[in-house]
């Protein structure tokens, strides 16, 4: 199974979701993927690492009702648009029972992310200050025929030498900012990823009492 294929039988798997939240959680598959294959890892490999998409939609919809069929929200593909009003009446007029979470739960995921962000937060503030760290660097290699020339035009001091040596640094901040930049992709990826899933996991079932 590639990548397409997976994410194709998540989103039928998931089709109790609304669309928005069902974007969501296929943004994240999608994310993991992109990091899997800059990795090196293949898209076999990954689904692998996954398992079985069925599994992974019945652990984020939880305790939630799912209907037999999957929710067509915008009309299936081979609908009329009469069809599609038709069965959106009758989705409408069909009382949708909802799963609660109890406060009792509800409570132990808010202590449970409290204890996690203690370390999850540092963690990934540490990881973006190197980051940060590794591209100020790349760039001032980069400016740092600049800071010759600067100096030469203050103080009207040339050496070739240093001429030289920022020349090398140029070349050598070229070759940094190959991985700078795909370690800061990499990051973005993370964090939303992260904050994401506080967000779903601290939303819970609550986000869909509204519907």
């Amino acid at each position: 199974m590639n990548r397409s294929e997976f994410l194709a039988l998540l989103r039928v798997h998931l089709s109790p979701l609304p669309p928005e939240e069902q974007q969501e959680l296929l943004e994240d598959y999608q994310n993991h993927f992109a990091f899997g294959l800059q990795s090196g890892r293949s898209e076999e490999e990954i689904v692998a690492e996954l398992g079985d998409p069925a599994e992974l939609a019945k652990e984020a919809l939880g305790n939630r009702y799912v209907p037999d069929e999957p929710i067509y929200w915008y009309g299936g593909p081979n609908q009329t648009s009469e069809q599609q009003a038709s069965s959106a009446t009758g989705m409408s007029n069909r009382p949708i029972p909802i799963a609660r979470r109890n406060p009792f739960t509800q409570a132990l995921v808010y202590i449970g992310l409290f204890f996690l962000n203690i370390v999850g937060l540092p963690f990934l503030l540490t990881l973006w200050c190197l980051v940060v760290s590794l591209g100020l660097a790349t760039l001032s290699f980069i400016l740092s025929p600049l800071l010759v020339g600067l100096e030469y035009a203050v103080h009207d001091n040339f050496h070739w030498g240093k001429l030289f040596a920022s020349v090398t640094m140029v070349g050598l901040g070229i070759l940094i900012s190959l991985p700078a930049r795909m370690l800061l992709k990499t990051m973005l990826a993370l964090s939303v990823s992260y904050f994401k899933w506080n967000k779903r996991l601290v939303k819970g079932d609550a986000g869909h009492e509204q519907q």
